[in-house]
């Protein structure tokens, strides 16, 4: 498997073999039966899990500041079209009707809110009671205007240290585009030198790929440990339409692949190429630790253009959630399900445009948070935010790693759309 850097080769010439996906695996299998069977054991795992993640994550902020600023401003010193910025816009906002769309599909045919056991019911029942009062008591209903206002950062290095990463995302297009445009010889060298920190971060967060399958054990132990098995049996439905939905957006992104690049590589291939991030956002349920395994699979195992893919990288997994906005759209209605409403035309429309809006307002938050803005489809329906918030919060260990890998292959997808990859 490929690095980020050659000169990593040189380094660690000995330890490649730890990035063999079959360790990977094992690393994976060995911390759910962890998980599973000795639940003391897992949290004693717990630490290092969760210091293997902070590494991973260490590095997310400048990685995004650098790769963002570096990529609009590389494009737009290489001459970045008006045509390319408005088929980057129509594939952002397409994903995201589709996305919505199959999940509307999914949760409609697929009634996941009815025909519940009574066992389901009675444990749903007692999983709601029991949280409902904390949640609301941290928990405000969110607002678009809130969202929005959260963009624009007060003070930019007050949302470096806060890790706001909308704000500095919002400073660092601002910052990128500003420096592609400017034609002096200085302008020229600083891009030069934000790139060779990029290059940097890059070679750091390669190191700590060595250590994957120790921190997937270590990570998959505790999650599966943490989540217990009695909610998920009451939810099993629709965790289950989640993961039908995910994985067949998965292979749809992966066909969408295979279509640009059928003249270079097999639909087989492009998977394999793809296999790290996709581990990778499996065992951390995190899109930006994927960001360096996605660019090295993306520009040294599929040859996409750097520029594009330095840029749609990161900025893809900060404002381009699918797999949230599908996963609010189902959500819904089985919440509606449960309490019997029945959804017209209007109401599913709401739904519909409603997950879209959460999905992005939803993106880059912390997870209770990121879940809470369900509130932004439910309480105009009349049905209660909080109940919603309870279910997904106490689930999301099961179905968050699925939401990344769809996140991960959705963005890909997009770089390599974005990649004029018939002249490479």
């Amino acid at each position: 498997m490929n690095l980020p850097l050659s000169a990593e080769k040189s380094y660690l010439p000995k330890l490649s073999w730890l990035l063999s996906p079959w360790f990977i695996f094992i690393g994976v299998f060995l911390g759910a039966l962890i998980g599973i069977f000795d639940v003391e054991l897992a949290h004693k795992l717990m630490p290092f899990g969760s210091l293997y993640l902070r590494l991973l994550q260490m590095l997310v902020l400048p990685m995004l500041v650098t790769a963002v600023i570096s990529g609009l401003g590389n494009l737009f010193v290489s001459g970045m079209e008006k045509s390319q910025v408005i088929k980057l816009i129509s594939f952002l906002f397409l994903g995201l009707i589709i996305a919505s769309l199959i999940g509307l599909i999914v949760g409609i045919f697929g009634n996941p809110g009815t025909e519940l056991p009574h066992e389901a019911q009675v444990i749903l029942g007692k999983t709601i009671s029991k949280t409902e009062q904390n949640l609301s008591e941290q928990l405000e209903p969110p607002s678009l205007f809130t969202y929005l206002q959260a963009i624009i950062p007060e003070n930019i290095f007050k949302s470096l240290s806060g890790g706001d990463i909308l704000a500095v995302l919002f400073f660092s297009i601002l910052t990128g585009i500003s420096m592609g445009l400017l034609t002096s010889d200085a302008n020229k060298a600083a891009l030069m030198v934000i790139n060779g920190f990029y290059d940097g971060f890059l070679a750091i967060i390669g190191w700590l790929m060595y250590f994957l399958p120790l921190g997937l054990l270590c990570l998959f132990a505790e999650e599966i440990a943490k989540v217990g098995l009695e909610i998920v049996w009451a939810t099993t439905k629709l965790i289950t339409l989640i993961y039908i939905a995910c994985i067949s957006s998965l292979f749809i992104y992966s066909l969408i692949m295979w279509w640009k690049l059928k003249h270079r590589f097999s639909y087989v291939q492009i998977l394999i190429s793809l296999r790290q991030p996709l581990l990778v956002a499996l065992g951390t349920a995190s899109s930006f630790a994927t960001i360096p395994a996605a660019l090295n699979a993306l520009k040294n195992n599929l040859k996409a253009d750097k520029n594009i893919c330095d840029l749609m990288i990161p900025l893809g997994m900060t404002i381009n959630p699918p797999a949230s906005v599908l996963q609010f759209a189902i959500s819904s209605l089985f919440i509606a399900q449960i309490y019997g409403m029945e959804l017209d035309f209007n109401e599913l429309t709401i739904i519909f445009v409603g997950s879209m809006l959460a999905g992005l307002a939803s993106s880059s938050t912390p997870s209770i948070i990121g879940l809470s803005m369900i509130a932004m489809i439910l309480d105009p329906l009349g049905l209660p935010s909080g109940v919603a918030i309870i279910l997904l919060v106490a689930i999301d260990p099961v179905i968050d790693p699925i939401i990344t890998a769809l996140n991960v292959q959705a963005n890909c997808t997009l770089a390599v759309i974005m990649s004029d990859t018939d002249d490479i």
